[in-house]
């Protein structure tokens, strides 16, 4: 090879941004932008969508409220069992054989939540907070009262109940 032909390479590679003749250049300015704006929307999307699972046993009832439910504690009440937080507490015959107001094993399970001062008027006291109810629409409604009034009593200060979203298509109701 000749001293022109190698200084002509020289600088050919020299202008390519290379040292040696196999070194392939990366621009990571628009994979970090393509990055970035992806973390965003990713972000973005994941704090608005709340889904609370509903297990394939239960039928929830349809309902017109359009506000979603809060991240919570939730208790399920199935056709064979209650439980809260995916553990089993106490059959759904036991929960119907008591005849007290306030179903024991339900409590002391609750009960285990910690307590929290409330904010804002009645600032002081002390409350477990929310918890969410999942049932079945089967499920007799002096069974579903029972078992709100074991979570007002074990200090919940504010009580929900999962339902469906009725659709208001063409202004009737579905059954």
């Amino acid at each position: 090879m000749s001293l022109r032909s190698k200084a002509i390479r020289k600088r050919i590679l020299r202008r390519a941004g290379r040292d040696e003749p196999g070194a392939i250049g990366l621009n990571l300015v628009p994979m970090i932008d393509i990055f970035t704006s992806l973390l965003i929307f990713l972000m973005l999307t994941s704090t608005t969508v709340q889904t609370l699972r509903t297990p394939k046993s239960l039928t929830l009832p349809l309902s017109a409220s359009a506000q979603p439910p809060n991240d919570t504690p939730v208790l399920t009440v199935s056709s064979e069992n209650i439980t809260l937080q995916g553990e089993v507490v106490m059959t759904l015959q036991q929960a119907q054989a008591d005849s007290n107001a306030i179903l024991a094993d339900l409590k002391n399970r609750l009960m285990l939540a910690p307590l929290v001062t409330v904010q804002g008027e009645d600032s002081g006291n002390l409350t477990r907070g929310e918890i969410n109810i999942v049932a079945d629409r089967a499920i007799p409604y002096a069974l579903l009262k029972k078992i709100m009034a074991t979570c007002g009593d074990a200090k919940f200060a504010r009580i929900s109940l999962s339902v469906n979203r009725r659709s208001m298509i063409g202004g009737g109701e579905n059954p």
